[in-house]
C-alpha cells in the first residue's frame, strides 16, 4: 500500500512528466554553433525609443546574460535558429523575434507600453 506521500509525488509527477514529454521536444536545443557572446543592435522604427547595441551571453540555446544593465532575458534561439526573447527591465519588457543564420542574425522587436518598435541585427563574436 502507497503512503500518502507518495500517492502526492505520483499524482503530481505524472502530469509534470506528461507536460514535459509534449512542450520540450518543441521548444528544441540550439545547436552548439548558436552558443557564445553576440553583440545585438537595436534600431527603433517606431516611437521614441533610444538604439542600443548590448552584448548578448547564450548558452544551451538560452540567453543567459545581457549587456544592459538591470535586464533580465527569457527565451533563446531553437535548433533551427528561431529567436524567441523577452527582455525585461522595470516595467519595460521587449519581445524580440527572428532568426540566426550561420554568425548572424536579424529580426523585429516590440516593447508595447512604450509604443516602440524596430528592428535588429546580430553578429556572432565568440
Amino acid at each position: 500500500m502507497m503512503t500518502r506521500t507518495a500517492l502526492l509525488a505520483t499524482f503530481i509527477a505524472m502530469p509534470l512528466t506528461a507536460v514535459s514529454a509534449i512542450v520540450l521536444p518543441t521548444l528544441g536545443i540550439a545547436e552548439p554553433g548558436h552558443d557564445g557572446k553576440w553583440s545585438v543592435e537595436i534600431v527603433t522604427e517606431k516611437g521614441w525609443c533610444d538604439a542600443y547595441r548590448w552584448d548578448i551571453g547564450v548558452a544551451g540555446g538560452r540567453v543567459v546574460a545581457v549587456g544592459a544593465p538591470g535586464a533580465i532575458a527569457n527565451g533563446g534561439i531553437d535548433r533551427t535558429g528561431r529567436v524567441s526573447v523577452q527582455l525585461a527591465r522595470g516595467s519595460d519588457v521587449m519581445s524580440v523575434t527572428g532568426a540566426i543564420v550561420a554568425k548572424t542574425g536579424s529580426g523585429a522587436w516590440v516593447l508595447p507600453n512604450r509604443s516602440c518598435a524596430g528592428r535588429w541585427r546580430a553578429e556572432k563574436l565568440a
